[in-house]
């Protein structure tokens, strides 16, 4: 007994040891992808310097779900002078625009409409893009490729432009809920000739409650499904609403349960009915007594692991559709976490096997009455 004692101090100190560096295998898997899925970011227009805008009317509806957003930008220009072929540049950042015809990026003067042109320069017959100079670093910056180029012939006077697409949120994955995140760039405003006023109108049909924005509170005074801000001045270079829907208190509480705990109560727990089962196997003496050792030593550790892989699957079945799924290779639990497992947990069950076959020798005689 007493060296069976020491063996099992020794014993525990290999099983604490092994339990850490499970923990650590566990809980350490890695994840090569961005936790970033890029989206649309459009700016307001650069123009000519012979064009005063007088003012810019951003309206954005934003579908449910979050997915998917409508934007319908309306500038009131006047020009004082005849011109043509003068040049209106939209910049493009990953351009995820709708490739539905009824929703891909279109721009109308004064109600008709203007053709996207691949050739910016007609005498050179360039299909590079000219630079624009920003007053901030005084250096020429050339367009990026996905920049949409348009020329417009205006009469003097004033002139209504307006702009339709639909566009796709940057997705930021690193919580367990995605945040959207919509952005419309206001530094193209800064090389106009001059700004006039700028009135953002936002609808959402989703909770308002989990809408945030940097443009401050709007003219209500709390953020609505309907909402409207009036500026002017700019801002902020770049226009940001962004949304992200908390987890539900069941979803959250099994967040904030670790899953070392997890893997410690299930390998406990079937541990416990392991034993249990091999116990009543020794004191009758049965010969499954070994079966049932090898079948739990395999099956127990494998269990409990699952019990740690599957509760995020569950965790994200309950967040539903906006669950960012953004844990890396969760199969490492069950690559690395079963390896380290099985033998300490066939070690213990190894001793308590010799245990019971101490306690019911399987060479004992029964006492059997006569009648």
């Amino acid at each position: 007994m007493f060296v069976f004692m020491v063996s099992g101090e020794v014993v525990l100190r290999f099983i604490v040891l092994g339990l850490l560096l499970l923990s650590t295998s566990m809980f350490s898997y890695a994840n090569m992808a961005s936790p970033i899925i890029n989206g649309t970011t459009v700016g307001t227009a650069y123009s000519s310097a012979d064009i005063d805008i007088l003012s810019e009317t951003i309206n954005i509806n934003i579908k449910k779900g979050f997915h998917e957003a409508d934007y319908d930008i309306t500038y009131e220009i006047y020009s004082d002078k005849e011109g043509e072929r003068v040049p209106l540049i939209f910049e493009v950042f990953e351009d995820y625009i709708s490739n539905d015809s009824e929703k891909s990026f279109t721009i109308k003067v004064d109600g008709q409409t203007i053709p996207v042109l691949r050739n910016y320069d007609y005498k050179s017959d360039s299909t590079a893009l000219p630079s624009y100079y920003d007053a901030e670093t005084d250096t020429a910056i050339p367009f990026n490729d996905n920049a949409k180029y348009f020329e417009v012939n205006l009469s003097e006077g004033n002139h209504v432009i307006t702009v339709n697409y639909s566009a796709y949120p940057t997705i930021e994955r690193s919580n367990w809920t995605n945040q959207y995140i919509y952005s419309y760039s206001l530094k193209p405003a800064k090389t106009w000739k001059s700004f006039g006023d700028l009135t953002v109108n936002l609808k959402i049909a989703d909770e308002p409650q989990y809408l945030k924005t940097n443009l401050g509170e709007p003219l209500s005074g709390m953020i609505k499904a309907d909402s409207k801000w009036f500026f002017d001045h700019i801002p902020n270079d770049v226009l940001e609403i962004s949304y992200r829907q908390p987890p539900s208190s069941l979803a959250q509480w099994l967040i904030d349960l670790d899953g070392r705990v997890v893997f410690l109560v299930s390998i406990v727990l079937l541990g416990f009915m392991h034993y249990r089962s091999l116990r009543l196997s020794h004191k009758r003496r049965s010969k499954q007594a070994k079966i049932i050792l090898w079948l739990g030593v395999f099956i127990v550790p494998f269990i409990a692991l699952m019990m740690v892989f599957y509760k995020i699957y569950f965790i994200d079945w309950l967040l539903g559709e906006h669950a960012s799924r953004y844990h890396g290779y969760t199969i490492f639990i069950i690559i690395f976490g079963y390896p380290l497992t099985l033998p300490f947990y066939l070690l213990i069950m190894k001793l308590c096997d010799l245990f019971l076959k101490r306690v019911f020798p399987r060479d004992s005689k029964i006492d059997v009455k006569k009648a």
